[in-house]
């Protein structure tokens, strides 16, 4: 995958080329950048400024999306895109692929913080919500994994600080240590997960992008759920993100997760065949894409170059949380 990145966006990611020539991210600042950050609809989100452009737009923060990315229609309608921008082929994650474009050199600003930047130019109509404003962009972790990021929703606070700042102490390492090239900037961890019969040690990419925490199916195997268990609901929806293809999905309520001393009571997830994780290289094990819902009560330390990743209650939560099903 040395030629290609993982871009989650909202619970089904993409298969990415790199583009080429595309500027590099800033090199980080001496003092920390704090962001306002808030829970819009089921994702959390920034309000990103661009040079030339009179109001703010809104984008996810999304810690699994390896580029950063402005809605195409909207890119088209502003003028984001030179005259000259150049295709990129983009592979989904449901096999499909598409050509989208990239947009020129950009000048960004979020809360304190500015940067430079070139991102791609995405149809991101397919991932809105009836009863919240339009996503714009997504704010990958090709900028965010050159930090020490805070992830404090409870907070209302995303924080880029030097690498190295932030403290260590309570953190896990990344789990997979030896995950390749185009995986470098993916937060991993491990994850156990438990119902009254079964213990089951996964691995969990941290994703607060995605709505839903998704298991895969050696998981929900490992566990003893079948595809005719009783305590499955089929979601009608399917899993559904940029592309038009849509994943079978069944919904399961997961009696208890944990990663390190943290714990998730009881909720329900997804159980998904999600070629992401086949991408990620975790189709044959069981996995979890650990999503917004259960990070949504943390604070969510992401060491640079996700290195490790630290998991506290928010202000607002306990040691563990039950939060309410994401439909």
């Amino acid at each position: 995958m040395s030629s290609r990145t993982a871009l989650s966006a909202c619970l089904l990611s993409l298969l990415l080329a790199v583009p080429c020539g595309a500027t590099p991210p800033p090199a980080p600042e001496a003092a920390p950048r704090r962001i306002e950050m808030q829970l819009v609809g089921k994702h959390p989100r920034v309000q990103v400024r661009i040079a030339g452009i009179d109001r703010p737009l809104s984008f996810v923060v999304d810690t699994a999306a390896s580029a950063s990315v402005v809605d195409a229609a909207l890119a088209e309608r502003l003028g984001l895109l030179a005259a000259d921008s150049r295709q990129v082929r983009v592979q989904g994650a449901g096999g499909n692929a598409a050509a989208t474009r990239v947009t020129a050199l950009l000048d960004l600003a979020a809360g304190s913080f500015g940067w430079k930047a070139q991102m791609l130019a995405m149809d991101l109509s397919k991932i809105a919500e009836d009863d919240a404003p339009p996503i714009e962009g997504i704010l990958g972790n090709d900028l965010m994994a050159r930090f020490d990021l805070r992830f404090d929703l409870p907070a209302g606070e995303l924080l880029l600080a030097p690498p190295g700042s932030l403290p260590r102490a309570g953190c896990l390492d990344n789990a997979l240590p030896e995950r390749a090239p185009g995986l470098q900037r993916f937060a991993f961890v491990p994850a156990h997960l438990q119902d009254d019969a079964h213990e089951v040690q996964a691995m969990a990419v941290v994703d607060t992008g995605a709505a839903q925490t998704i298991l895969n199916i050696p998981a929900a195997r490992a566990l003893g759920v079948t595809e005719d268990d009783a305590r499955l609901r089929r979601r009608d929806k399917g899993t559904r993100g940029i592309t038009d293809q849509v994943a079978e999905t069944w919904l399961y309520t997961l009696p208890a997760l944990a990663v390190g001393d943290w714990q998730l009571d009881a909720t329900e997830v997804r159980i998904s065949a999600l070629p992401v994780f086949t991408a990620l290289g975790l189709s044959e094990r069981p996995a979890v894409i650990l999503g917004i819902d259960a990070l949504r009560h943390l604070r969510v330390d992401v060491l640079a170059n996700a290195a490790g990743v630290c998991l506290a209650p928010g202000n607002d939560a306990g040691a563990s949380r039950t939060p309410a099903p994401v439909l």
